[in-house]
């Protein structure tokens, strides 16, 4: 009788082992999930607040560009406040950095096509100068006229409508309509990220007819809108106004020459449009926004800025 009672004793206390094992097994799990469960909605609660941040530091740059033309509307330069980023600035758990640049110091991609719908061949001869320039074929042109002008028609051998994107592996249509933004140039003709990345930093997509800020346009910049000037002066033009800023037009064939003068039809020296970025990071979340901010207002708005457009990437 006893081997029985002994048997008997081993399997329950085999039973109690594996109901101990189970439920420390089952309470491992379930801390495991509301570990889970808080860290998701800690990082949930942080993103938030990052978009918050965000947002404030899109208002801020706003209200600087504001105050910028109520105090100093007719120049626009390097030398103002809003050209001044802020490298990091701790706000509770977060960091938040910001810049705003000028995008009429950059080469307006829209302007290839004029008011009337036409091609503009005073605008594509700059943007071939840049092109060639920086190295790329100034054929580019006109795939980037074909995706932005209203007609199914060629300009060039090297242009492309319908039929060329409808027979890539993923097809798609020509725009045949302004751009929103440079990142479309991935979708041109020609346009890979080497192309688009050596192109990025003086090209720019705004409504049509906007013209170039000699006060914060870039060498490169300049040089195509100046080809009979000497690259010495345009360099010397761009430390001078370290300084002191052109003011005025006549102020450019004071400086650069005659030469200069069929230039001033696409120039200016003040700015309506201005690109801002905001980076956050906030605990575990790094996420920055970016927008297109005009001081121009749409037509019977008042004065002010306005978001044109904007887009956060994490």
């Amino acid at each position: 009788m006893s081997r029985p009672r002994a048997r008997q004793s081993g399997i329950a206390a085999i039973t109690a082992v594996l109901v101990v094992a189970i439920a420390a097994s089952a309470a491992s799990v379930m801390l495991a999930q509301q570990s889970a469960t808080l860290d998701q909605a800690r990082l949930i609660a942080s993103r938030a607040q990052a978009d918050q941040y965000a947002l404030a530091g899109l208002d801020w740059a706003r209200g600087v560009l504001d105050a910028d033309l109520r105090s100093a509307g007719n120049v626009d330069s390097l030398d103002e406040g809003w050209a001044q980023p802020i490298v990091g600035l701790p706000v509770e758990r977060a960091m938040v950095a910001g810049a705003i640049t000028d995008e009429q110091g950059k080469l307006n991609l829209n302007n290839l096509v004029n008011a009337a719908g036409q091609k503009s061949d005073a605008d594509m001869l700059v943007f071939q100068r840049l092109l060639t320039s920086l190295g790329l074929a100034p054929d580019l042109a006109y795939a980037v006229l074909d995706w932005i002008d209203a007609d199914a028609d060629l300009s060039a051998s090297a242009g492309a409508e319908d039929p060329y994107y409808l027979a890539l592996a993923r097809p798609y249509r020509a725009a045949n309509s302004p751009m929103a933004q440079v990142e479309e140039l991935y979708r041109v003709r020609g346009f890979d990220a080497a192309t688009v990345a050596k192109l990025r930093p003086y090209v720019t997509a705004l409504g049509r007819g906007t013209k170039v800020n000699v006060n914060t346009a870039s060498i490169p910049v300049l040089a195509a809108l100046l080809p009979n000037v000497n690259a010495d002066k345009i360099a010397a033009l761009v430390e001078k106004r370290k300084q002191s800023p052109v003011r005025s037009l006549p102020d450019v064939t004071a400086l650069l020459g005659s030469e200069a003068n069929p230039a001033l039809a696409f120039m200016d020296v003040k700015s309506a449009f201005f690109a801002v970025v905001v980076q956050v990071a906030q605990d575990d979340v790094q996420l920055s926004l970016d927008a297109l901010v005009a001081r121009t207002p749409p037509a019977g708005g008042p004065p002010g800025t306005w978001i044109v457009w904007r887009r956060t990437r994490s």
